[in-house]
């Protein structure tokens, strides 16, 4: 080294090219050290999930009831289990933790690996992080407002070719085993009527113990304490859907995670084409061949595999790949001869 040129330490100049070189044991205290910053972002995640638990339980089942209300049934859930109401909160908490925490475990993970990269590399990484945050939210955002709700629709609508169970007779065989025992007991009554008011909506003026139609969902409801409750829904079917709260959370989070992952197609479409492992034209070349695949994903990452669920998913899944192939063309880089 000339004398006249200024000491450079080595820590530095590896900063400056990237080419640090580490032992097998400096790597593993280096991954142990970014996992422990990864787990205690999880950990402060999880406290901000925690506070607002209750709340996140409420959005979740926001579409449930919502097309439950819709359909004219009352908007409420069930459980079997007597801990459902806290695995429900746990499970809720712990899975939003992990997702609220995603992009600092992602950095995390960007810190541990970039000694490893050059300096073009470090650059594809920069876009990918952003962008593969942007599609998560997307999918997030696609699952919540517009999947669950059309399939929680398409899947009540089934509920009304069912029989009313207001219409039951007894037929001749219960009539022979059970005698008079299924016949009506002539019991002397006076007729009683009661009328109550019909509204086309909810008044927002009712009062303590008012009792109300209402017309558009066909339901009975009564203010009390402040809040109005569901007192009587349209006539019972054969079929009434009582959803199971634990169930449903595990519907919707299947549902949220397969599309989430779909969602990610642009972001390994453009990986391909930046590492030239194929040529944007021989994918061109197999568009019939992406489009019955995206059905065929639609169907696998829905979880009830229903037809509609799955052209609900599938269509924009084929919109992702028309944009995957797009960005996929923007970054591919033949080879020289």
């Amino acid at each position: 080294m000339p004398l006249d040129q200024p000491y450079d330490p080595p820590s530095s100049v590896a900063e400056r090219t990237g080419e640090l070189r580490m032992t097998l044991g400096e790597h593993i205290e280096d991954l142990r050290r970014h996992l422990l910053w990864a787990l205690a972002g999880i950990v402060v995640a999880l406290g901000i999930t925690c506070t607002f638990g209750i709340q996140l339980i409420a959005w979740l089942a926001s579409p449930l009831l919502q097309a439950q209300q819709a359909m004219g049934f009352a908007p409420n859930v069930i459980t079997t289990d007597p801990t459902a109401g806290f695995s429900v909160y746990l499970t809720v908490t712990l899975i939003g933790a992990v997702i609220l925490s995603a992009p600092w475990i992602i950095y995390q993970l960007w810190r541990f690996v970039v000694l490893g990269l050059h300096e073009h590399e470090r650059r594809l990484v920069h876009l990918l992080w952003p962008f593969s945050t942007i599609m998560t939210v997307l999918g997030i955002l696609f699952a919540y407002y517009i999947l669950l709700p059309v399939s929680m629709i398409f899947f009540f609508s089934f509920v009304q070719y069912y029989p009313k169970t207001e219409n039951v007779r007894p037929g001749f065989m219960m009539k022979l085993l059970m005698g008079d025992a299924t016949a009506p007991a002539d019991v002397e009554a006076e007729p009683f009527t009661l009328r109550l008011p019909i509204f086309e909506e909810d008044p927002p003026d009712a009062a303590e113990g008012q009792v109300w139609i209402n017309r558009q969902d066909g339901q009975v409801k009564l203010k009390l304490h402040g809040s109005t409750t569901v007192l009587m829904a349209q006539p019972g079917r054969m079929l009434t859907p009582m959803p199971n709260l634990a169930d449903f959370v595990r519907f919707a989070a299947v549902m949220i995670l397969g599309v989430v992952i779909a969602f990610q197609l642009p972001v390994i479409m453009l990986v391909v084409g930046w590492t030239g492992l194929v040529d944007p034209r021989l994918i061109t070349r197999w568009r019939k061949y992406a489009l019955f695949a995206c059905f065929a994903a639609g169907a696998l990452l829905t979880p009830t595999m229903d037809l509609f669920s799955m052209f609900v998913l599938a269509v924009p899944l084929y919109g992702l790949f028309e944009f995957g192939l797009f960005m996929m063309k923007l970054s591919f880089k033949p080879e020289g001869p």
